[in-house]
């Protein structure tokens, strides 16, 4: 049954150009804007590991392709440090390509974050602020 799924989808392919799967995701491209304002809240991500305190980037890494850059600040609104994403892949586009996405520091010495995103197009996003409990500083 699986061998004949993998012939009729090689098929399909083959027939109409069309392609279910991972490379539908392709179809975010663009929309990076957009679906980072609706996941603010994942932009950053606090964990304490191995008697150290991360701070992960790995949502941002997922839509790289749509960011200009990041600029972060902790314990402030200072924004006075940049993130420096991976390249982007337009063929794998939301591939995650760093075994680190993240900083890593002394525990404890972050109580939060404050992250602002460019776009690609020049726009800025809002500056959102993560506390060290993961949840959103209003």
């Amino acid at each position: 049954m699986r061998a004949v799924m993998q012939f009729t989808g090689l098929f399909l392919v083959a027939l109409t150009g069309w392609q279910a799967g991972p490379a539908s995701a392709q179809g975010l491209l663009g929309q990076e804007p957009k679906v980072l304002d609706m996941t603010r809240g994942s932009w950053a991500y606090f964990r304490d590991y191995n008697g150290r305190q991360l701070i992960y980037f790995t949502h941002l890494e997922a839509y790289k392709c749509g960011i200009a850059s990041v600029s972060y600040s902790l314990n402030s609104d200072a924004l006075d440090k940049n993130w420096k994403l991976q390249l982007c892949d337009l063929k794998k586009p939301h591939h995650i390509t760093t075994d680190k996405p993240y900083i890593s520091l002394p525990l404890g010495t972050a109580n939060s974050i404050t992250v602002q995103l460019t776009f690609n197009d020049g726009a800025k996003s809002k500056v959102v602020r993560i506390d060290s409990d993961n949840q959103i500083i209003r």
